[in-house]
C-alpha cells in the first residue's frame, strides 16, 4: 500500500485541532498517544482507542486517530486495509466535527490521493475537499489545489497555478520557492535563482521552512549551473548557521556536500576537502551514493 500520509505528514503533522470538552483522562491519553506515535505505534493505538471511547466527539482525538491508523497501515501487511479504513473513518469524523478546519480537510484530501481505491482512495472525493477548503480560506484553497495537481502529476496545471499564485500572493515564500523548483527542473537556472531570491525575501512563511529551503536551493542551483558560485556559497553558509527541522529540510550534511562541490568549482581545495569530510559523516544512503560517485 502506498504511503497514506506522504503529504499529510509534511503539511499537517503539527496541526492542532480546536478540541471540544474533554476530560482529564482523555486529554492525558491523547497527549500520550501523540508522543508515542514516533516510538511505539501499538501503544499509540491503544491510547487513542481509549481516548475515542471516552470522547468520540472530539475532533482532535479523531484526527489523531486518523494519523495513527494511517501510520499503522503503512507498516502493516495483512492488516493494512483494515487500518486504512479505520484511518479514513477517523479523518472523515474529524471533518464532520469541525468542517471549517482546513488542516483536517487537507489530511482527508491527501488520504484520498494516497491510497488505492480498495482502501478508500478517490480522486473525485479529494477534489471535493479542495473545493471545500477554497470556500473556507482562499489561500489554503490554492495550496490544496497545488497539492492535488502535484500528487496527481498534472504538471501543466500545477505550473500555471504556481505562476498566478506568485502574483496573487507575492508576500508568501512558498509560491516563489515552488516555482523556482519547477524552473530548476527545466534547467532554467537563472530564472530559478531569481525565484529563490524572491522566496528568501518574502515576509510570509509560517515556520521559515520555505525560506530556508530556498537558501539551500540557491546553493544547489549554483552547483548545477556552475554559475553564481559565490552566491551559492554564501547561501549555504547561512543555511548551516540555522536550526533546521530535518523533517522538512535537507540535513546539514547535504549542505556540506554542495559546499564542497562549489568550492571545487571555485578552486578552493582546502575548503572542498573540509566540506567533503563533513558530508561523509552522514548516514544518509542517497548522500553516501553521491559521495561514492565522486570517488570513481
Amino acid at each position: 500500500m502506498r504511503s497514506i500520509f506522504y503529504a499529510t505528514l509534511l503539511f499537517v503533522i503539527c496541526a492542532h485541532g480546536v478540541s471540544g470538552e474533554v476530560n482529564g483522562n482523555t486529554a492525558s491519553a491523547l497527549t500520550q498517544a501523540k508522543a508515542a506515535m514516533g516510538t511505539d505505534l501499538d501503544r499509540a493505538e491503544a491510547l487513542i482507542e481509549k481516548a475515542l471511547a471516552d470522547t468520540p466527539n472530539d475532533a482532535d482525538v479523531q484526527f489523531t486517530c486518523g494519523r495513527i491508523m494511517g501510520k499503522q497501515a503503512e507498516n502493516a501487511i495483512f492488516s493494512a486495509l483494515s487500518y486504512a479504513k479505520k484511518s479514513l473513518r477517523c479523518l472523515q469524523r474529524a471533518v464532520t466535527l469541525q468542517p471549517h478546519n482546513t488542516d483536517y480537510r487537507k489530511a482527508l484530501m491527501h488520504f484520498y490521493l494516497g491510497v488505492p481505491g480498495i482502501a478508500g482512495g478517490d480522486k473525485a472525493l479529494a477534489w471535493q475537499q479542495v473545493e471545500q477548503i477554497a470556500t473556507i480560506d482562499s489561500l489554503q484553497g490554492v495550496k490544496a489545489e497545488l497539492s492535488y495537481y502535484r500528487e496527481t502529476e498534472q504538471s501543466s496545471q500545477y505550473e500555471q497555478l504556481l505562476a498566478t499564485s506568485r502574483d496573487t500572493y507575492p508576500d508568501h515564500a512558498e509560491f516563489h520557492y515552488r516555482y523556482g523548483l519547477v524552473l530548476q527542473q527545466k534547467q532554467q537556472y537563472g530564472e530559478a535563482m531569481d525565484m529563490f531570491e524572491h522566496a528568501i525575501n518574502a515576509p510570509e512563511d509560517d515556520d521559515n521552512t520555505f525560506v530556508m529551503n530556498a537558501y539551500y536551493q540557491i546553493g544547489r542551483t549554483a552547483v548545477f549551473s556552475e554559475q553564481q558560485v559565490d552566491n551559492g556559497i554564501k547561501a549555504l553558509n547561512h543555511y548551516l548557521t540555522q536550526t533546521l527541522d530535518s523533517r522538512r529540510l535537507p540535513e546539514k550534511h547535504w549542505a556540506h556536500f554542495r559546499l564542497a562541490q562549489l568550492h571545487d568549482l571555485a578552486g578552493n581545495e582546502s575548503m572542498k576537502k573540509q566540506h567533503f569530510t563533513l558530508a561523509s559523516e552522514s548516514n544518509d544512503k542517497a548522500l553516501q551514493r553521491e559521495l561514492r560517485k565522486r570517488n570513481h
